[in-house]
This record gives structure tokens, C-alpha cells and sequence, in this order.
């Protein structure tokens, strides 16, 4: 092959790789078309299946259990009460949907993730089945659980802190329904009365000065005929 001939191809490799490293290589898989791998799934689950969740604390003797109640939702621990039907209804969302950032599968040293378990999470559905998750440590940057099915550990999720740290909230504060604000009502102040003015009629009497003898004024005398 001619000398010039070379040339012209490794200038071409050079502009073609030139592009692929400057061009094609910063693009994410959705920009070149690859689709994006679904994140994997906890939960798969339907909420009005659900009939009760319960969340148990594996540290202390605490548990909060909310029941369906019709078309809301009674808490029936610590404290059988009215539960706040729209925070439970996003807690159940969150749980039958529950995803995770990534599934761990080599599970040899699992007991490194669950030195300290945290909570049991627990739905029983409309059957009587029951799904459970335990919650162990929280990842080295803080921002994940990692989350195995109770009794089978042959897989690890890691799973966001802020679907976790919702259920463990209910420990401390169990969602009972919010205690509903005395609305205020104004009262019309009484219409003031009019002081009354007590008119005082003051009769002057005509005394003569201490020491002087008022003179008598004589009648008229008729005068004789």
C-alpha cells in the first residue's frame, strides 16, 4: 500500500474515533436509545387489597397497627383512635409500590447489613396473606435501608430512607386523625346604655349677712276717707 494511502486511512480512523469519544461516548443510554432498566420491585401489590398494616419496632416493645374502617382507617395501636386516612393512604401507596435503588444478591455476609434491625413493616391483605420487610442499617452515604424479606434472605434491596423513614415516624407519632381546630365564633358586645344625667334643681334662699337686722318693710296703709 502506497505511503499515501496510510495516511489518508489513519486520518479517517482518527476523525471517526474522534467522534465517537467526543460525540457519542457522553450520551446517556436514553439519549442513544438504550432503555433504561426498571427499577427493582419490593412490592407489587394493590392498595385496596389491603387490610391492615402494621409496623413493629424490633429495638423496643412498640407497635402501631392501622385497619381499614370502611372507606377510612381506624388505628387500633398503641391507642384504639381515628387514623388520618390520607397520611395512611400514602404510607399504603408508598408500600405496595415499594422500589429499590438495587438488589443486592451475594448475600454472604448479610448479617453486616442487620447488626441493628430497626423495623418490621408488615401488610395483610383483604386473603388474610401477609408480606413482610425488616429494615437493617442505613448505607455508608446515608441515603438508602437496606431491606430484605422478613424470614428470606436470599436477596438484599436497598431501599430510599424517605419511604422507610415515614413508616418508622409512625413509632414515635402514630397518624391518628388530627384534632380538629375550634373555629371561633365572635360575640356581639352588649349596645352600651346612656349614663343618665340627674338634673339637680337648686332653690336659692336669700339669707341676710350675719349682724344686720333686715328691715321690715311696712304695709300699705288703705288711706282713710
Amino acid at each position: 500500500m502506497k505511503p499515501r494511502n496510510t495516511l489518508i486511512l489513519v486520518a479517517v480512523f482518527a476523525v471517526l474515533f474522534g467522534y465517537v469519544w467526543f460525540v457519542e461516548a457522553p450520551k446517556t443510554p436514553a439519549q442513544l436509545g438504550t432503555p433504561t432498566p426498571p427499577m427493582p420491585v419490593v412490592f407489587n401489590l394493590k392498595a385496596a387489597d389491603v387490610k391492615s398494616i402494621e409496623i413493629r419496632d424490633l429495638q423496643a416493645p412498640r407497635q402501631v397497627t392501622v385497619t381499614r374502617a370502611g372507606s377510612g382507617w381506624q388505628v387500633e395501636q398503641p391507642v384504639a383512635k381515628g387514623a388520618d386516612a390520607p397520611a395512611v393512604d400514602n404510607a399504603v401507596s408508598q408500600l405496595v409500590n415499594l422500589q429499590a435503588t438495587r438488589v443486592l444478591t451475594d448475600t454472604t455476609l448479610f448479617s453486616q447489613y442487620f447488626i441493628t434491625p430497626t423495623i418490621e413493616a408488615r401488610l395483610v391483605m383483604s386473603d388474610t396473606t401477609s408480606y413482610a420487610i425488616t429494615v437493617g442499617n442505613k448505607t455508608p452515604d446515608g441515603s438508602d435501608y437496606y431491606v430484605s424479606y422478613t424470614g428470606d434472605h436470599s436477596k438484599v434491596f436497598l431501599v430510599s430512607t424517605i419511604d422507610i423513614d415515614t413508616l418508622k415516624g409512625w413509632l414515635d407519632t402514630p397518624p391518628y386523625e388530627p384534632t380538629p381546630t375550634p373555629t371561633f365564633t365572635p360575640t356581639t358586645p352588649p349596645t352600651a346604655t346612656p349614663p343618665v344625667t340627674e338634673t339637680i334643681t337648686t332653690t336659692q334662699t336669700t339669707t341676710a349677712p350675719p349682724g344686720i337686722v333686715p328691715t321690715l318693710i311696712p304695709a300699705t296703709e288703705t288711706p282713710k276717707p
